[in-house]
């Protein structure tokens, strides 16, 4: 499987199988994209970047094309649904069969695709736009409370079936997989903090916010018992405070916020622990004022730290990897979980 991502300045790729429910990562490839040929996640000279992408591909691929490739994009109008449908099993004393766990899934599926879509004639940026779904993705069972790999002969009552559903506008979403269709590859397009935050989840990290900061976007993903339950993009990335050193800690008040303002709705407080990608020693203002803001929120200083290869333990990898592959690294494991 290969994974992929498309941001501001860059293209990477790496390529992984699964072993033993973990993900091998066995190559990896990046190569610089001129300047504002992607820009917030839409591909705008598509020979530049279909270019570096062709780069990238053969320096992870090493001449073995993949089968099959997920390709991660963060822009302002790239949604996530999480969806919850819950299931009332009459025979609670009979195992649970495969059939029946299908028909769940197939209903949940649907029923997150229909909420997907409600949302979507919701959205003031999203009205009237030609969207994609992205992905559909069960992320997690919960039986009688208990979050299982598989229902299948187990007993219980109550069912849950969480379901994500990745939306973006179809010239973002169709830029992307273009720069990609000329390798002959079969390939889709997923939300790259999605694709981030499910590896850290599925890694086993219970509960955190995981911030990426790109080149020209923030994405902000919420972990809660080990399932993304919100995701967020906004035009601000490195290369505005690069240009704005005079009043980085002003803006670095700003970006806290606009980070915060969405969690601080959400019901409880904001999560105790922060994993951060893409922040430079010059920008540690950014968590400090987030740090500040958790902490008034919660009465107490939140773990904040870098989020690092080491805490992907899900993911074991033939070639060195850093936080920035990451990214690509989340697209790869939903394309392996895509072929199972």
């Amino acid at each position: 499987m290969t994974g992929v991502e498309l941001a501001a300045g860059v293209a990477r790729a790496v390529v992984a199988r699964s072993e033993g429910g973990r993900l091998r990562v066995l190559g990896r490839g990046e190569s610089a994209v001129a300047p504002d040929a992607i820009a917030g996640g839409l591909v705008v000279d598509r020979p530049a970047v279909t270019g570096a992408l062709a780069a990238a591909l053969a320096a992870a691929e090493r001449g073995s094309p993949a089968e099959r490739a997920v390709v991660a994009i963060d822009g302002d109008d790239v949604r996530t649904y999480h969806v919850v449908t819950p299931f009332d099993r009459e025979a609670s004393a009979t195992p649970i069969t495969k059939p029946e766990i299908d028909r769940a899934i197939h209903e949940a599926l649907g029923d997150a695709a229909r909420h997907a879509q409600t949302q979507i004639e919701d959205d003031p940026a999203l009205r009237g736009v030609a969207t994609a779904r992205l992905a559909e993705d069960v992320s997690g069972l919960i039986l009688d409370g208990r979050g299982l790999e598989s229902v299948v002969g187990y007993h219980g009552r109550s069912l849950e079936v969480h379901t994500d559903v990745a939306v973006a506008p179809l010239v973002l979403s169709g830029a992307a997989l273009a720069t990609i269709a000329s390798s002959r590859r079969r390939a889709t397009a997923i939300s790259g903090i999605y694709a981030l935050a499910r590896l850290v989840a599925d890694s086993g990290v219970a509960d955190a916010g995981i911030v990426r900061l790109g080149a020209d976007v923030t994405a902000l993903a919420i972990v809660r018992e080990r399932r993304v339950v919100a995701t967020r993009v906004f035009g601000l990335g490195r290369d505005a405070f690069a240009v704005r050193e005079a009043t980085r800690d002003e803006d670095a008040r700003v970006w806290a916020e606009c980070i915060s303002s969405p969690i601080v709705a959400r019901d409880g407080p904001p999560p105790d622990r922060w994993l951060f990608v893409g922040i430079p020693e010059t920008l540690l203002a950014l968590p400090n004022a987030l740090g500040d803001i958790v902490t008034r929120a919660r009465g107490t200083a939140p773990r904040i730290g870098p989020l690092t290869p080491a805490l992907t333990s899900r993911v074991f990898a033939d070639v060195p990897l850093h936080g920035e592959d990451l990214v690509a690294v989340g697209a790869a494991a939903i394309a392996a979980e895509a072929k199972q």
